[in-house]
């Protein structure tokens, strides 16, 4: 399945399949382009990090500039940190802190103000390795976007998927 790598939590786990869905595939082509890698077909570090999490990580650590390809010649550093921030926000775990794509678009082609304060660690899910999706997001704090905030379980809408069952819930756009 060559689209894991850009499905958004929320519709790979529910089938929640919304125009925020669209946004963070959108942040994630906006990351593989920036850094020339393949958000399904690479992992980066020891722990293995999909391009989301890496990206974060380089974040968290003031690395940004390390995931630029190095093909790309002589960029501006500041239109590269404002393009991986815009892609960061997209990628947001919980679907309503994303942005809409008409503010992506704002946020890509004028100077307006990114604040990072409000931006939220990504939301990743991950496929074992036979290629299946699994049932659950690993336990990080990008998965508590699907926990009851009150009992700490999952909620009660979100589905178990088995090798041999795929749920598709369309919601209207």
């Amino acid at each position: 399945m060559s689209t894991r790598g850009y499905l958004a939590p929320e519709y790979a786990l529910l089938g929640q399949l919304t125009k925020k869905a669209d946004v963070y595939s959108f942040g994630v082509l906006m990351l593989e382009i920036i850094s020339g890698k393949s958000s399904s077909k690479a992992a980066f570090g020891d722990n293995l990090l999909v391009l989301v999490e890496w990206a974060w990580k380089l974040k968290e650590e003031n690395r940004l500039l390390d995931m630029v390809d190095p093909e790309l010649a002589e960029v501006d550093e500041m239109e590269v940190f404002r393009f991986i921030k815009v892609a960061l926000f997209c990628t947001q775990a919980a679907a309503q802190n994303r942005p809409n794509m008409k503010q992506v678009m704002e946020m890509l082609s004028k100077e307006v103000h990114i604040n990072e304060k409000a931006l939220t660690e990504p939301g990743i899910y991950r496929w074992h390795s036979s290629g299946k999706m699994g049932g659950s997001l690993n336990e990080t704090p990008s998965s508590q976007l699907f926990k009851n905030k009150k009992t700490g379980m999952p909620h009660e809408n979100s589905t178990n998927f088995s090798s041999n069952d795929v749920v598709t819930e369309m919601l209207p756009r």
